[in-house]
């Protein structure tokens, strides 16, 4: 059984749909089964025992494409949301992607992120897609781990638990697993091969 709060319901229809969230309601079913709901769901659980390795962003974004999917294929709207022409103007991704430079150390949401774009959240993850070519969870991880590879050649002292610190990973294990996902290697093993 899932359960998603009305409140982030409702702030979805009001964002993507423009509509009053009172008079929608989502369509109970019975023995209906929803792949698009199951992949999303597994993932988030998987990502929940594994401790989290991708971050708040990617939970945060998984909740709000499927409070989009169960409104747009579950309730008694039948029209799909506003579609983004095209990704995020210029000067709008140059303001996210400077923010998320300078935010790498803590955490960072979607709204945040969209409320720099001027958009609402789901147009965010869609137009950044769009322009960037990955979603805004896997950008932030990236720079996190460009970040820290940086840090592991430039300061060959400071500990691999105070460079996941500094990059916004919750521990060295954390650093670790995302590091050795992107890079080959743990960063230990970076820092002694880049010696």
């Amino acid at each position: 059984m899932v359960f998603v709060q009305d409140s982030l319901l409702a702030r979805v229809i009001l964002e993507n749909w423009g509509v009053d969230p009172r008079n929608i309601e989502i369509v109970p079913q019975f023995l209906v089964r929803d792949p698009v709901i199951e992949a999303t769901v597994t993932q988030l659980a998987i990502e929940a025992r594994n401790g989290s390795p991708t971050g708040l962003l990617y939970a945060e974004s998984a909740c709000e494409f499927l409070a989009c999917h169960l409104i747009q294929r579950h309730s008694t709207l039948s029209k799909a949301p506003r579609q983004s022409l095209g990704g995020l103007p210029a000067h709008r991704l140059r303001a996210v992607k400077s923010y998320i430079e300078e935010n790498l150390g803590n955490p960072i949401t979607l709204r945040e992120l969209a409320s720099l774009a001027c958009v609402s959240v789901r147009h965010f993850e869609r137009a950044f897609r769009q322009s960037l070519g990955v979603p805004p969870h896997r950008y932030v991880l990236e720079r996190r781990v460009s970040a820290a590879r940086d840090l592991l050649l430039t300061h060959p002292n400071l500990p691999i638990e105070g460079i996941a610190r500094r990059v916004g990973f919750s521990s060295a294990s954390h650093l670790s697993a995302a590091f050795s996902r992107r890079m080959g290697c743990s960063p230990a093993t970076f820092r002694r091969l880049h010696a």
